[in-house]
């Protein structure tokens, strides 16, 4: 795993566009209402040949009055104990605060080593006109402008300088999964429970994750970066101009997902919304596991109902996996691995062009596809996820029920079940 800096400092000082800065693109939300970032949230920062995790924290509130404001205190203190680095950004415009100076003090006492991060600085101005904030200690100090760009290159240097890099050595393939689903069906409870500890802030009020947040996994031999995101809400619901955000980033997390874990609340059953969630994932062909969440608050006869009602709601949707989870008792969770792990393995499955040509042979056989079609031969143009050419004379009238077919029968004849996989239709080439 990269060396990991934690990026830290009270609410409104600019840390989430520092992070952003430093990241090299638009990951944390960057708004000017303070308290945005709630979680820690992870990036990966090149410098040059070196690479390390930098993670984003919520403002450090030093006396929290809400329960809300004490699980964002104690996710900086988390991301503080899991760095070797810390950078205490604090504002240059507005001057020492007290609560600049309480957070140093916690970082003296820890013994970890710090670098002070003057944001808002500008370009012209002296360092001697920042000597207040030396009394916060710290290796170094920067004046940066992160809205500007200004003062980075000196930075990454230290940065770098005082990080322990390993050596390069077997790279180990990353697996990028997504925790969608609506407001407070428990995501981030569910990736705590798989985690093993406190990852992303838990709150009972809907929509307290806004920032889509990363974190690694080992299993099995591959590195699992699992996403936690903002509840998504319908459009006609999205008020607030920080909720916008948050949904326009959770579609770009899926645009960059490999498999959605979409979460679905049995108290509330299958809700239109989910199933609109559901179908942009399986058209943006990425792999799709449904997890029936809340177990927990079911007895036997009323969680069969519950069961039976969401599979109802989900049907056309039957080839997807479907598992039982509790991420409050941390129950299914086993089955959960499994089930991402078939999934992993089958939409990388390749098929030989034999097998294929037997399979086409015997379904057209089984069910002709029309008078004057013919299919000639099926080919596997790519996989994860798979995707099939239908070489036939007449393409363009087949017809989509016996797409179906054929999609149906390729995914239980190869044990393709839980793949999004395609079929499409194509014109035979010549030879």
């Amino acid at each position: 795993m990269n060396a990991v800096v934690a990026l830290v400092g009270r609410p409104n000082v600019g840390k989430s566009t520092l992070f952003n800065r430093l990241v090299g693109r638009r990951e944390a939300i960057t708004l000017k209402t303070p308290g945005i970032t709630r979680d820690r949230l992870y990036g990966t920062v090149h410098w040059l040949s070196k690479s390390f995790t930098l993670i984003d924290t919520g403002g450090f509130i030093p006396a929290p009055e809400l329960p809300l404001e004490e699980q964002m205190r104690r996710q900086v203190q988390l991301a503080i104990k899991e760095a070797e680095l810390v950078l205490l950004a604090v504002d240059g415009k507005e001057g020492l605060h007290p609560s600049d100076e309480m957070l140093a003090e916690v970082l003296r006492k820890q013994g970890k080593p710090y670098i002070v991060v003057v944001n808002k600085s500008d370009v012209r101005t002296a360092e001697w006109e920042h000597h207040i904030f030396h009394s916060l200690g710290g290796a170094e100090l920067f004046l940066v402008s992160a809205e500007h760009g200004v003062g980075f290159g000196d930075l990454l240097d230290a940065i770098c300088e005082r990080l322990t890099f390993e050596e390069e050595g077997e790279v180990k393939p990353e697996v990028r999964l997504l925790i969608a689903g609506r407001p407070n069906s428990g995501k981030s409870t569910l990736l705590n429970a798989l985690v093993g500890s406190e990852r992303a802030v838990v709150d009972a009020a809907p929509g307290t994750t806004r920032d889509p947040v990363d974190t690694y996994l080992e299993v099995e031999g591959r590195i699992w970066r699992i996403v936690d995101t903002a509840g998504l809400r319908r459009r006609t619901r999205i008020k607030e101009e920080v909720e916008y955000y948050a949904s326009t980033r959770l579609r770009r997390a899926i645009a960059r997902a490999q498999i959605i874990l979409l979460l679905i609340d049995l108290t509330e059953g299958v809700t239109r919304q989910d199933k609109r969630l559901a179908a942009e994932v399986i058209s943006r062909r990425k792999g799709l596991i449904f997890v029936l969440n809340k177990t927990d608050l079911f007895d036997r006869q009323a969680l069969r109902s519950k069961i039976d009602e969401a599979s109802y709601q989900l049907r056309g949707m039957e080839p997807f996996f479907r598992v039982l989870v509790s991420g409050k008792e941390k129950e299914g969770l086993g089955e959960l691995v499994g089930a991402v792990t078939a999934l992993l393995e089958r939409r990388s499955q390749r098929i030989s062009k034999e097998l294929l040509g037997e399979f086409a042979q015997q379904v057209t056989q089984e069910r002709s596809p029309g008078r004057r079609i013919k299919i000639y031969r099926l080919i596997q143009k790519e996989g994860a996820p798979p995707l099939f050419l239908v070489e036939a004379n007449r393409p363009d009238e087949l017809e989509e029920t016996y797409v179906r077919f054929l999609t149906n029968r390729l995914r239980d004849t190869f044990d393709l079940r839980g793949t999004n996989l395609k079929l499409e239709p194509t014109q035979r080439k010549k030879k």
